[in-house]
């Protein structure tokens, strides 16, 4: 803990409520009267500031300059961004991130104690911002005063998307402030329901999901603040922080309260926490994977080992073929998403996945097809014979390895003995050809194949007509290809620390 000293006094919040999901380019909102921090009349937004709406509510995101297309930006996300927030004492801050490549963005939420309805809120907000908008998916946060129950109420639900906390004078205990009584009117429950379901909804009690997550915290606050103590709020979540072995810094400003000494705001070591941890967000590796259902069924246990380690896109879930009158079916260029569910559709579709490719940029590439290259329809043919299977690999890994990313190549998945449309032995042949593209090309390899051939269920599985699995074979699918990755990221650090 660090003492700093100086003085001055207090200062306002508000109240509000929701509205349905969409977002969309909007006229700057109107600055609310009266003055939003010392000397500064209403909300000051940050330069260049383009302004939306998300579901229903007002917000603004302000981008660095000479952004690259292609290249997450990282950003910071001010809370509250209503009343008449942020103003002219959150300027020195936001100019700090802009200066420094971070974006800076907020949403008005009128005055929510961090609410459920105001969480969804946030989590649309993020969500268009992050799919939207170039975002990175780790954000810093930065609270001021009640921001802070928003921020954390938030954070705690989304860990994995947090690359710091930081506080001035935040609230983080609504028995403190603003009280049980004004609380349960912003939580539509009376205060005996609030008071016996509080746990669920304090910040100071809901602190374990970022300590695990390792998300680093920063608080800064004054020590005769009477409106919010911290005693009653920062101290308590520096102690219960540091026992569930989370990393976090409390500096106290000796004479200072709840009020607007310019100190708390142009606070040096809170911008440099700020920037350290907005920049390492945007340096996390960026992994995609691409490939049929099989990639579908992993995916969802991949996300959870990957992290905090790596950002992960998936392309093409699931197959979209279909046997109708044609034998094979392809996106065409119109449909909303690309096909990757074959190595036929990538080619078939190569402008529109090419144009992908080189827009943005992996640290690792991860592909697997097959299955529905081998295919068969109602006249037992190949949907794509293994010839022009190895051609269309062939391709396709010249393609990947043009992005500059590390590629590894995933073995087809056995077919068990009574698929209807997959003969049995097919993805061996398939398999055998794909090897020896991948040798030709220096292509890793991982062999998840024999994942399935060595579990335990594979004899009784193998019976059976369906090329899927049970959720615990692809967890150690999951497993196998996040360790494939680690891999290839270690040897990409390695590169890149002797050049």
């Amino acid at each position: 803990m660090k003492n700093i000293p100086c003085a001055l006094s207090v200062w306002a919040i508000s109240f509000g409520f929701l509205c349905p999901l969409f977002a969309q380019d909007t006229p700057a909102p109107k600055a609310a009267s009266g003055l939003s921090s010392k000397k500064g009349a209403g909300k000051i937004f940050p330069p260049n500031s383009k302004f939306l709406k998300v579901a229903g509510h007002d917000c603004y995101l302000a981008l660095p300059e000479n952004v690259k297309a292609g290249e997450k930006t990282p950003w910071l996300w001010y809370c509250p961004s209503d009343y008449k927030l942020p103003g002219k004492l959150e300027q020195w801050m936001m100019k700090k991130c802009l200066d420094n490549g971070i974006a800076v963005a907020g949403i008005d939420v009128k005055g929510d104690f961090g609410t459920p309805d105001g969480r969804k809120i946030f989590t649309a907000f993020y969500k268009e911002l992050t799919e939207n908008h170039g975002l990175t998916k780790k954000v810093c946060l930065l609270a001021r005063s009640y921001g802070g129950t928003q921020m954390y109420n938030w954070a705690v639900e989304h860990p994995e998307s947090i690359a710091c906390l930081a506080g001035i004078y935040p609230v983080c205990n609504l028995a403190s402030y603003p009280g049980l009584k004004s609380a349960a009117g912003k939580y539509r429950m009376s205060q005996e329901k609030l008071t016996k379901e509080l746990k669920k909804h304090n910040p100071i009690d809901r602190l374990d999901p970022l300590a695990r997550a390792k998300v680093p915290i920063y608080h800064n606050t004054g020590d005769i603040d009477t409106l919010v103590p911290p005693k009653d709020n920062s101290f308590i979540v520096e102690e219960r922080y540091k026992a569930l072995g989370g990393e976090i810094t409390v500096t106290v400003f000796k004479g200072q309260g709840h009020n607007y000494w310019t100190g708390f705001f142009e606070d040096e070591a809170m911008a440099a926490f700020i920037i350290k941890h907005g920049k390492n967000a945007a340096s996390i590796p960026k992994v995609l994977i691409v490939g049929d259902s099989i990639s579908g069924g992993y995916s969802k246990s991949l996300i959870k080992l990957l992290e905090g380690k790596a950002e992960m896109v998936k392309l093409g879930a699931v197959a979209t073929y279909r046997i109708n009158k044609e034998a094979f079916w392809h996106s065409n260029g119109s449909a909303k998403s690309l096909d990757f569910g074959s190595a036929k559709a990538c080619i078939a579709d190569f402008e529109r996945f090419e144009r992908h490719l080189s827009e943005t940029k992996y640290d690792v590439i991860h592909f697997n097809f097959g299955l529905n290259d081998i295919f068969r329809g109602r006249n037992g043919a190949w949907h794509n014979p293994v010839d022009q299977y190895a051609k269309d690999l062939a391709t396709i890994v010249a393609l990947l390895k043009s992005n500059g990313a590390e590629v590894i190549w995933a073995t087809t998945t056995p077919i068990p003995a009574n698929a209807p449309h997959n003969p049995e032995g097919d993805d061996l042949i398939y398999n055998a050809a794909a090897e020896k593209v991948m040798k030709e090309h220096s292509i890793p390899i991982n062999d998840l194949h024999s994942v399935v051939t060595t579990w335990d269920g594979y004899a009784e599985w193998k019976k059976g007509d369906d090329v899927h699995f049970a959720g615990n074979v692809y967890g150690k699918m999951a497993e196998q290809v996040t360790q494939k990755i680690s891999e290839q990221l270690k040897i990409r650090r390695n590169r890149s620390k002797e050049q």
